[in-house]
């Protein structure tokens, strides 16, 4: 009889355990906390100075919106607190690894994004910064079209991490505090702090076009 009982107070004491678990993660909920997530943005209105015709660019706008919802993407330079610069947005691909007949075993991807942001006058929030994401890849060169496919497939979910990256370093408490220095009147420029042209996030240098990418295939280069 006693080992009947046994297991039934254990089950119950399972439930109790996740129903209060369950009941605290509510009440935080309600409160307000999150586990994961990003701090918002330090400023209410932003220009991202990425093609929004581009899959990096629409993830990236997706990203902040997400992160900080009551930050206004704006159209304009001039019309935004601060603006994000691209500066450069590269993907390269070179093989790493051979076999005894000098055929390529192994490739290394890699996705390298060159940024500034800057607020409405020109001052650096966050200097050129670059993230950067490698990922190895085995090869078989009897299979090319379908390592191809592979290739795109891994650019696009490093293009994800880098996205995710960019948002953090966006979120930082250091650019927080270099926003609120920024807008303090007390707040005195260096003088030998370069001063950036807020129009040229219109015109980002150094874009590679869409359809330009690292190949496998002989023959052909981007």
């Amino acid at each position: 009889m006693y080992l009947a009982w046994q297991p039934l107070q254990l089950s119950r004491g399972r439930w109790l355990l996740r129903s209060a678990g369950l009941a605290l993660l509510v009440l935080l909920g309600a409160c307000g906390f999150t586990m994961h997530g990003t701090t918002p943005l330090p400023f209410d209105t932003l220009y991202v100075g990425i093609p929004d015709n581009t899959r990096f660019g629409a993830d990236v706008r997706r990203a902040l919106r997400a992160a900080s919802p009551d930050t206004k993407l704006v159209k304009s330079p001039k019309e935004a607190q601060a603006i994000l610069q691209q500066i450069s947005d590269q993907r390269t691909l070179r093989d790493v690894s051979l076999n005894a007949q000098g055929r390529v075993e192994e490739y290394e991807l890699g996705l390298n994004f060159t940024f500034r942001l800057i607020d409405a006058k020109g001052n650096a929030l966050l200097a050129d910064t670059t993230l950067s994401i490698y990922r190895e890849m085995p090869y078989d060169d009897q299979l090319i079209q379908a390592k191809q496919g592979q290739i795109e497939t891994l650019y696009r979910s490093m293009q994800q991490a880098l996205v995710a990256r960019l948002i953090r370093r966006l979120t930082a408490p250091d650019i927080h505090a270099a926003m609120a220095a920024a807008a303090s009147q007390e707040h005195v420029r260096d003088e030998n702090a370069p001063v950036f042209d807020p129009a040229s996030a219109s015109t980002p240098r150094n874009l590679p076009t869409p359809w330009q990418q690292p190949t496998i295939t002989p023959g052909i280069h981007p």
